[in-house]
């Protein structure tokens, strides 16, 4: 194991930072201050949990390793999937069965939005079909991988120009998946022969600079790929700079963080229920300014862990997140 290798905690720790970035994404008290800052973080905090899987997935696609990654992660999507149904349904006082199993199946923010009034659900679909193509890309020749590359590459280029109407009907979330496949694998490269601990100021300036550059022009993974590519061409080059540097980057600043191993060890759990929370606390107070918003930060971060670890000492988790 070299130095650049993760370890289980240093892999927790990353986890624990994504999810407070996560948290804070998700608290608009905060953001409405910060200018653009919630476009910027959706460049790079969830899509650093769909990578990672580039680094450890070694399986191939089988019948069984399907079956398997299924109950991991479509359990706690159907789930809270069906929770999220039922409040929405009950504050709205309508209920689309049809429509609500639709955006079940396809996963896309836009349509889970409509429907079960969050979107942050769209993660597990999308993680899904991830896995999917990188068990079927572990099993392919070295000539079989090398023309899916190729072929990933085009859809990656392509993507922007798909309107986002018909983007968000790709199963799966899919479109998200395939328009990082390329990126995963380039850091999978990277991460296995690429010295980054070396450059850690490098790579943490150049990250800092693109969030610099980037802020303030709504920039986001969304915005690199919903407009029309010819609108926003230097989005989609940033969003593919910030996506590299950003992975490496919170890995070198996470690390040595102990603390954070306190979050990644739950960052599952915590990224299914904090929405819950967040909705709770808007509906019990009318927060506005920035310190109301750090406050509601720190709140839904201790409300949301002091539950997952009642969760976890009642070993409730094993049904709800079955490994």
């Amino acid at each position: 194991m070299n130095s650049n290798t993760l370890t289980f905690e240093q892999t927790n720790r990353l986890k624990g930072l994504l999810i407070l970035l996560i948290v804070f994404g998700h608290i608009s008290q905060l953001l409405e201050q910060l200018g653009s800052l919630h476009a910027t973080l959706y460049s790079f905090h969830v899509v650093s949990f769909l990578l990672l899987p580039f680094l450890f997935n070694s399986d191939y696609l089988t019948k069984k390793n399907i079956v398997k990654n299924l109950r991991r992660i479509y359990v706690p999507y159907t789930l809270f999937f069906l929770l999220a149904l039922s409040i929405f349904s009950f504050l709205e006082n309508r209920l689309d069965p049809l429509s609500a199993l639709s955006a079940w199946g396809i996963g896309s923010s836009a349509l889970l939005k409509t429907d079960i009034g969050l979107r942050v659900f769209w993660f597990f679909p999308a993680l899904m079909s991830t896995i999917l193509l990188i068990m079927f890309y572990n099993g392919l020749s070295l000539k079989k991988r090398q023309v899916l590359l190729f072929g990933m590459l085009i859809l990656h280029l392509s993507i922007p120009f798909i309107p986002k109407a018909y983007l968000f009907y790709f199963p799966l979330s899919s479109y998200i998946s395939m328009y990082l496949f390329i990126i995963g694998i380039t850091i999978n490269y990277l991460y296995k022969n690429f010295n980054y601990s070396k450059y850690a100021w490098f790579l943490s300036g150049t990250f800092i600079a693109l969030l610099i550059f980037s802020y303030g022009s709504d920039f986001s993974l969304a915005s690199a790929i919903f407009p029309n590519i010819k609108d926003n061409p230097l989005n989609f080059i940033l969003q593919d700079l910030v996506m590299i540097s950003s992975f490496f980057t919170l890995i070198l600043w996470s690390r040595k963080i102990k603390f954070l191993e306190t979050f990644g060890e739950y960052s599952l759990a915590i990224f299914t229920l904090h929405p819950f929370i967040v909705q709770a606390l808007n509906k019990a107070y009318l927060w506005e300014s920035f310190t109301e918003g750090i406050i509601k930060f720190i709140l839904v971060i201790i409300i949301t862990y002091s539950i997952v670890r009642v969760l976890y000492f009642f070993k409730i988790n094993k049904f709800i997140y079955p490994r």
